[in-house]
């Protein structure tokens, strides 16, 4: 019999620190923010079909992107589906850093048809996540590169 003296406690108990955490529950939805939400985010879901329309137009041109690394240069030889160089892109290499707040834009130059380079900033270590965009007429191709700093 003495066990059953404690049931009403540990039920008044069980009540009470519901009541406390869902008042805590509340407390934070109204005073606290997401990490998650994105303040722009009308605009990035109108950009979102207009990405799937660049990206299709891509495809169906046959572009493809071969990347390579020579020293602190970043090449990249864009050619279409008859392996002809694509020339007059716009080209953007976006480089995810941790030491910076905001990620790092270089821009691609042609050197020549077809060929895009950039110097990469000095002090790049590890292995970086990198987008590099190419954009011409309507067309969109985006490839998702890791960056690794040069054997020592």
């Amino acid at each position: 019999m003495p066990r059953l003296r404690h049931i009403p406690w540990l039920i008044v108990a069980l009540g009470i620190g519901f009541t406390v955490f869902t008042g805590w529950s509340f407390y934070r939805a109204a005073h606290d923010t997401s990490a998650v939400t994105d303040s722009d985010y009308y605009s990035h879901g109108l950009r979102y079909n207009q990405t799937l329309i660049e990206q299709h137009a891509a495809g169906s041109l046959g572009w493809q992107v071969t990347v390579s690394r020579e020293g602190n240069t970043l090449v990249a030889v864009l050619g279409d589906g008859g392996r002809q160089p694509v020339s007059g892109a716009r080209s953007v290499l976006t480089v995810f850093r941790t030491d910076l707040p905001q990620p790092q834009r270089l821009n691609l130059e042609e050197s020549t048809p077809g060929r895009y380079q950039t110097i990469l900033p000095a002090g790049l270590t590890g292995e970086l996540t990198a987008d590099l965009a190419f954009e011409r007429a309507g067309a969109r191709l985006q490839r998702r590169l890791l960056l690794a700093s040069p054997p020592q």
